[in-house]
């Protein structure tokens, strides 16, 4: 395992262990096993080591969504329900999430958050695209719709970013279908398995 790799594991480590969040240059590097001096080799500051593990942590959460739902073999609505459940019932370590939603980080929380859009939105634009070709969707414009649906299921239902009760974020949940039947040109209830 290289130096770097190890950092990485490091602060992950310390996160679940509840220390992450205080964790120190120092006692990142004593916990990789390496002088203070071969972090900075790697990493700049505790927020680049913060940074590389997020992106890891993600990465392997949008592999596996993506894995999902190329793996899905049915028809476009099968596999939009299909990654949408793999996205919501995928995690990420939950004290790391919580020290995201800190204001100090909302930096590197955006950048997740928008790795997440970019990423997802390739493969919904594709499942569309099926779909159009299906004749199940009428849609002029695929990538945008993906984009902006992705962005308000990563950002508007972020529980960190808003307290939502349970029934504004049903109602929200239950509105963003209604809209999906409705530009895709879909019968009503076709992607109710969102709030189900």
């Amino acid at each position: 395992m290289d130096k770097r790799t190890k950092i990485i594991d490091a602060l992950e480590e310390l996160f679940i262990e509840g220390k992450g969040g205080t964790a120190s240059v120092s006692e990142i590097a004593n916990k990789a096993g390496i002088a203070k001096g071969g972090l900075y080799y790697y990493f700049k500051s505790k927020e680049e080591v913060l940074e590389a593990l997020v992106s890891r942590q993600y990465s392997g959460l949008i592999e596996n969504v993506a894995a999902t739902s190329k793996a899905v073999r049915g028809n476009a609505i099968e596999r939009l329900e299909s990654l949408f459940r793999m996205y919501y019932s995928a995690t990420s370590d939950s004290k790391l999430d919580e020290y995201l939603h800190l204001q100090q980080n909302a930096s590197i929380h955006q950048k997740s958050l928008t790795a997440i859009v970019i990423a997802l939105s390739d493969i919904v634009t594709e499942i569309i695209e099926q779909g159009i070709t299906e004749g199940v969707f009428v849609c002029e414009n695929p990538r945008e719709f993906s984009e902006i649906i992705l962005s308000a299921m990563s950002f508007l239902l972020d529980r960190g970013l808003f307290s939502w009760s349970e029934e504004q974020r049903y109602t929200k949940i239950f509105t963003l279908s209604s809209l999906m039947d409705q530009y895709l040109s879909c019968p009503k209830g076709t992607f109710s398995f969102l709030y189900e």
